[in-house]
């Protein structure tokens, strides 16, 4: 990529590395929280720093961040690399005590973010967070956001995954956003176009399969007090377009900060078929949508949480002449409604789609022991599990269809 700068009558050159269709859509895109789970040598450095040079230039200001001095520099010698001509003729200003470039009221930072006090540098437009999973949250949370909170400024958190930490956090955050603000992408080493399969089998030759899977293929991996194991060995399937077959929804209730969410489950072959997600919709079109739903599959009984909001949108239902059963949700049913689903994970009894929220929620899903002992199971805090109790009361559907009677649970 080629970029002509005109500053007053002079027209400077600067010749940059070209970007791939993947980078050049994460950059041309216009949310202002960009997540990026990527595996190694995917070109994260390069086309952070193409964008920081694009802000730079625009004359604005810009932070670059990474874990080590070793990955700072490695930003900050392919930045003043891209520049060298300019600075030797004194048009960009360089401060290499500093790692500090200036231009046309513009600049660009390069910082390392081990120890988030370090980042502290006034406001930016653009702030980069390079390997973030490894840095710590309040990088972000107590530095980075307040950094751009006078510019309405951009951020990318870019990273290969480490486990499910904040990262991870932001990473299902960004999938949820209904906003616009955010988003998130996911992509492997095998993306990039630029790599040769000897460079990648170089790059792969000693790696474990759990190093592969995290570092190439940029898989979030189980950590220690996962309560669902195998979600990408099980999550295999695509979304189905209606068949003939025996069939069970479960639907979890919401309205404004959580979603609702509709699971469609074959009883058969207790695959995942189809589903909807939804919120900011009142409680006549969230009958509305599950209706539609019931038109296209006909299932035989739909488990329908109770609790509270759901119990008038069940007797509208039942009303209606549609199999609805209520499932009240507390601490003695929940447990064991959570654990039959991690049962059927274990021993291979499931198949979901490939579908990065539903799989995200379910690796997110915690598990604490109450004062009493007693299992309590949640999203953690600002995270949703609306997919993960869909999913449990359709396979409790499922796998106790034939004890039911209507409206009895």
């Amino acid at each position: 990529m080629d970029a002509l700068l005109t500053e007053s009558s002079n027209e400077l050159e600067l010749t940059l590395p070209e970007a791939y269709d993947l980078q050049l859509e994460i950059m041309n895109h216009p949310a202002k929280r960009k997540v990026i789970c990527a595996g190694r040598r995917v070109g994260k450095t390069i086309m952070c720093g193409l964008l920081a040079v694009q802000y730079m230039m625009d004359g604005k200001r810009v932070l670059l961040s990474s874990t080590s001095q070793d990955q700072s520099d490695a930003f900050w010698e392919y930045i003043t690399g891209w520049f060298y001509p300019l600075i030797e003729s004194r048009t960009v200003y360089k401060n290499e005590v500093k790692h500090l470039l200036r231009y046309n009221g513009g600049q660009i930072r390069v910082k390392t973010g081990r120890h988030p006090n370090t980042l502290r540098s006034g406001w930016c437009d653009l702030l980069v967070l390079d390997e973030c999973a490894y840095l710590d949250a309040d990088a972000w949370n107590k530095v980075g956001a307040p950094m751009l909170a006078d510019t309405n400024g951009t951020a990318i958190f870019i990273s290969t995954p480490k486990r499910r930490n904040w990262f991870f956090q932001l990473y299902q955050q960004a999938l949820s956003d209904t906003s616009g603000r955010w988003e998130a992408w996911n992509f492997s080493t095998h993306k990039n176009p630029h790599l040769s399969p000897e460079a990648m089998e170089s790059l792969v030759a000693d790696m474990t399969e759990e190093d592969y899977r995290q570092e190439i293929l940029a898989q979030f991996l189980e950590g220690q007090g996962a309560v669902f194991r195998y979600i990408d060995e099980r999550a295999t399937l695509a979304l189905r377009e209606p068949y003939e077959g025996s069939f069970v929804f479960g639907v979890d209730w919401a309205m404004q900060k959580d979603f609702t969410v509709i699971a469609v489950m074959d009883t058969e072959t207790r695959q995942l078929v189809d589903y909807d997600r939804f919120n900011g919709v009142n409680w006549s079109l969230q009958r509305g949508r599950l209706k539609t739903l019931y038109e296209k599959w006909k299932p035989d009984t739909i488990i329908a949480e109770s609790n509270s909001i759901g119990s008038p949108n069940i007797e509208a239902l039942q009303q209606e002449g549609l199999p609805v059963v209520s499932f009240e949700t507390t601490a003695t049913s929940k447990p064991p409604l959570i654990e039959s689903l991690v049962l059927a994970f274990d021993r291979n009894e499931i198949a979901i789609p490939n579908d990065p929220i539903i799989k995200g929620e379910l690796m997110a899903y915690e598990r604490k022991i109450t004062s009493t002992g007693r299992s309590q199971y949640s999203a953690p805090d600002g995270m949703h599990d609306d997919c993960v109790m869909a999913l449990a009361l359709a396979w409790h559907g499922a796998t106790s269809f034939a004890t039911w009677s209507p409206f009895i649970l």
